[in-house]
């Protein structure tokens, strides 16, 4: 073998080795939008964990266009206000940021609105988000929702 081939054969075999140590990488795809219609569960408990838990809930729509979403109470008593905002999701999280607070008529203070960061599973067309707050997460905020 002159000079020449042997570089070609080495380079050849790094690349080999290279593409094949490679292929077993794993590729997170990007997240899918939240953009539709949703019906569910909006559930505030203070005193998470406590003998004296308070637990508020009510059924609710979300409608989640690109970077924004609509909270509405579905209950005939509105128990919850129907905040706005915007909204920015990461594999793991959403990012809440509440414009309107809609508190009229509400039974539940607007503290009890879902803003700040929540975890988020997505399993199959649902959507679950959490979220703990208080220096002893005693505020626990969830929402469970399917797509309608």
């Amino acid at each position: 073998m002159n000079k020449y081939s042997k570089v070609t054969f080495v380079t050849l075999l790094s690349l080999i080795v290279i593409i094949n140590a490679c292929k077993d990488d794993i590729v997170i795809p990007p997240q899918p939008t939240l953009e539709g219609s949703y019906e569910g569960l909006y559930q505030v408990i203070t005193g998470y964990n406590t003998i004296s838990a308070d637990t508020s809930k009510s059924t609710i729509e979300m409608r989640f266009s690109d970077e924004t979403y609509f909270f509405d109470d579905d209950d005939t008593l509105d128990a919850f206000c129907d905040p706005r905002g915007d909204y920015v999701l990461s594999a793991n999280t959403i990012v809440m940021d509440e414009i309107q607070r809609n508190c009229a008529g509400a039974i539940a203070n607007e503290n009890d609105n879902p803003r700040g960061t929540f975890s988020i599973r997505r399993p199959g067309d649902s959507v679950i988000l959490i979220q703990l707050l208080g220096t002893n997460s005693d505020t626990l905020k969830q929402i469970q929702l399917k797509r309608k």
